[in-house]
C-alpha cells in the first residue's frame, strides 16, 4: 500500500491536496493499517516481534521504527526503503551531498533543527528538502512558505541524516557551502581504493563520527556504528574474513591467540593514530567480530564524578575495611578506581597496589609508591597477584575482580590487617554485588566468612554510566549502601530479598531507580533513555509517578 499512488511523488502537490487525499485515504480499510501491520503483512518482520516491540514502545514511547532497529528486528536499509516505497519518496543515495551557503539560506537553522529537515539543492527551481520522520510531511505548508519555493521531498538513511544535522550544529550555516562524503568515499579518497586493513577504516570511522558508542566489524557484514544505542550499517564494502584474520594477526600476542581459541573472546588495548581504543575480539564457529570503543588515556578527576561528601570522604578516607564498586560491563568501574587510586597517589604518601586482568590507565606514582600488576601477564591468578601485598605491604589495595572463595578471603585477610580494599564486582546493583560475592564462599566455612565479611564491609555503590545525547559527556548516577546493623543482620542470614524489600528506598539505599527519575523530571535525560540500562523497571515507575 502506498499513500500516494503517483509516479511524479508528493512534488506536484500542495500541502492541502495531501491532507485532503489522505482523508480520503482513510475511509478505506486498508489506508488505516499501522506500519507494524504492514511489516508484517510485507514478511519484513514477524507478528511477535511486532507484540515485542509494541510493548517495547509502550514503555519507552520511541517511535516504532527506531525500536525494530534497536531490537535487531529489521535493519536500517530495509526500514528505510520500506518507507520510501509507503509514502511514495525517492531516496536520496548521493555519496557526496554538498549543500550550497545559498540552499542553505531558504530555511533558517532553527527550522532545519526544530522540524528536522535538510535543504538539499535546487530542482527545476523547486527546493529539495531530505527528512528521515514521515511526520515532516505535515510542515510541507510551512516550508513553502518560509523558502518561497515549491518542495520536492527525498528520504535520506537515518544515519546520513544524523550526521548532516550534527555537522550543521557547529557548522558556520548560511555563510560556507556544507559537505557530506559518505564513508566509502572518504576511504578512497584517503587510500586509493577500499580495500584497507580494518584499523585504519577505524580510525577513518572514529575522525567523522561524533559521539558514537561502539565501532563493530562482523565477517562478512559492512561495518556498523553503534550511536544512542541504535546500531547503524555504514555505507561501505563488506568485511571479509581475512581482514579480520589481518587484524588479529597484527594486534594479538601469542598468549592472546591461545585464549581467543579457548574462550573465544579477548580483549586488547590498540593505538591507531595516536589514539588508544580497546577492542574485543569475539570468535563464534567461524566467525569473528571486532568491537573498538575509543579510550581517553587520561584518569578523570574523582572529584568530576559529582560524588556527595559523605561518600567521597569514605572512599577517600584512610580507614581500612571492604568497598565494593559495581556495575554490569562497560560502564566504569576500572575507571573509578583508576581515579581513587590517581587521587591518592596524588595526595597521600602511601603504597598503592593495582590489580586487573587488563590493564588501561597507567598510574604514576606521584607522592605515593604505586605498583600495577596484570594477571595473565604479570601473574597467572589474582590470588598470585594479591598474595604480593604480604612483602609489599600496601596501604591500599584495588582489584578489578575476584573468581574464588580463596581470593576472596585474602582481601577479607587484608583487610582485617588495617588495609583499605577496594573490589570491582559485574553486578547491576547492590544487592547483587554483595550476593555474587557470598556465593563464592566455602559453605563449610561460610558462617565465620559471612561474619568476617560483614564486619570488614563498609561501603557498596552500584554505578552507571549514563551518556548524554548528542554529547560525548556521560553522567556519572550511582546508588549506594552502606553497612549498617540491619544490613549485617540480611547478610548473616542471607536474606539478600530482604535487603531490596526493607532497605531499598529508605534513606540507608537510596536506589538508581530514584536517581534516573529526578534526571528524568529536571529534563537532563528523555524516559526513553533509561530503558538501556539495567533497572528495576516496576520500581522506576513508582518514582516515575506512573
Amino acid at each position: 500500500m502506498t499513500i500516494l499512488k503517483s509516479s511524479i511523488g508528493l512534488s506536484n502537490f500542495t500541502y492541502y491536496d495531501i491532507i485532503l487525499l489522505i482523508n480520503k485515504l482513510m475511509e478505506n480499510k486498508m489506508a488505516v493499517k499501522r506500519i507494524g501491520e504492514l511489516l508484517v503483512e510485507k514478511g519484513i518482520i514477524t507478528e511477535q516481534q511486532l507484540e515485542i516491540a509494541l510493548r517495547r514502545q509502550k514503555i519507552t514511547g520511541e517511535k516504532l521504527g527506531n525500536v525494530l532497529m534497536k531490537m535487531g528486528f529489521i535493519d536500517e536499509d530495509k526500514f528505510y526503503s520500506f518507507l520510501a516505497e509507503q509514502y511514495n519518496l525517492k531516496k536520496y543515495e548521493k555519496s557526496e551531498i554538498v549543500i550550497t551557503k545559498e540552499v542553505q539560506n531558504y530555511l533558517s537553522l532553527r527550522t532545519v533543527l526544530e522540524k528536522e529537515v535538510i535543504p538539499l539543492e535546487i530542482i527545476d527551481d523547486k527546493l529539495a528538502i531530505g527528512i528521515t520522520n514521515y511526520n515532516s510531511l505535515n510542515y510541507l505548508d510551512e516550508l513553502e512558505f518560509e523558502s518561497g519555493k515549491k518542495i520536492i521531498l527525498f528520504l535520506l538513511q537515518d544515519n546520513v541524516f544524523r550526521k548532516i544535522i550534527e555537522d550543521l550544529r557547529n557548522f558556520p550555516y548560511g555563510l560556507k557551502d556544507y559537505k557530506y562524503i559518505s564513508l566509502k568515499s572518504l576511504i578512497v579518497e584517503k587510500f586509493g581504493n577500499v580495500d584497507v586493513e580494518i584499523d585504519k577504516v577505524a580510525a577513518v570511522i572514529d575522525k567523522i563520527e561524533m559521539y558514537y558508542e561502539q565501532i563493530v566489524f562482523i565477517d562478512g557484514m559492512p561495518p556498523l556504528l553503534k550511536k544512542d544505542n541504535v546500531v547503524i550499517k555504514l555505507n561501505y564494502n563488506i568485511i571479509t574474513h581475512g581482514k579480520i584474520l589481518e587484524f588479529i594477526k597484527k594486534y594479538l600476542n601469542d598468549r592472546l591467540k591461545k585464549d581467543l581459541i579457548t574462550n573465544g573472546f579477548v580483549r586488547v588495548l590498540v593505538k591507531i593514530n595516536n589514539k588508544n581504543f580497546f577492542v574485543s575480539v569475539l570468535k563464534q564457529k567461524n566467525k569473528y567480530s571486532l568491537t573498538f570503543i575509543h579510550l581517553k588515556k587520561s584518569i578523570p578527576d574523582i572529584m568530576s564524578f559529582e560524588i556527595e561528601d559523605s561518600i567521597l570522604s569514605d572512599l577517600l578516607s584512610g580507614r581500612s575495611g571492604l568497598y565494593i564498586i559495581s556495575a554490569p560491563y562497560g560502564h566504569g568501574k576500572s575507571t573509578v578506581l583508576a581515579s581513587i587510586a590517581y587521587n591518592f597517589s596524588i595526595n597521600e604518601s602511601y603504597t598503592l597496589l593495582f590489580i586487573d586482568d587488563f590493564m588501561i590507565y597507567d598510574i604514576n606514582s606521584n607522592n605515593s609508591l604505586v605498583y600495577q600488576f596484570e594477571v595473565g601477564n604479570d601473574f597467572p591468578t589474582f590470588y598470585d597477584a594479591i598474595k604480593t601485598d604480604y612483602f609489599l605491604n600496601s596501604n591500599v589495595i584495588f582489584v578489578s575482580k575476584v573468581t574464588t572463595y580463596k581470593e576472596l578471603e585474602l582481601l577479607i585477610n587484608l583487610a582485617e590487617a588495617g588495609k583499605k580494599v577496594f573490589l570491582s564486582v559485574e553486578a547491576p546493583n547492590v544487592t547483587n554485588a554483595i550476593y555474587s560475592l557470598i556465593n563464592l564462599m566455602d559453605e563449610k566455612r561460610k558462617r565465620v566468612l559471612l561474619n568476617r565479611f560483614s564486619n570488614n564491609l563498609r561501603l557498596c555503590i552500584a554505578q552507571r554510566l549514563v551518556k548524554l545525547r548528542n554529547s560525548d559527556k556521560k553522567l556519572y548516577v550511582y546508588e549506594y549502601i552502606k553497612m549498617s546493623l540491619k544490613l549485617k543482620k540480611f547478610i548473616m542470614e542471607e536474606s539478600f530479598t530482604s535487603i531490596d524489600t526493607q532497605l531499598k528506598g529508605s534513606n540507608e539505599y537510596i536506589p538508581l531507580e530514584k536517581k534516573f527519575a529526578d534526571l528524568v523530571s529536571k529534563g537532563v535525560i528523555e524516559k526513553e533513555d533509561i530503558f538501556r540500562y539495567s533497572v528495576d523497571y516496576d520500581f522506576l515507575k513508582t518514582y516515575l509517578k506512573e
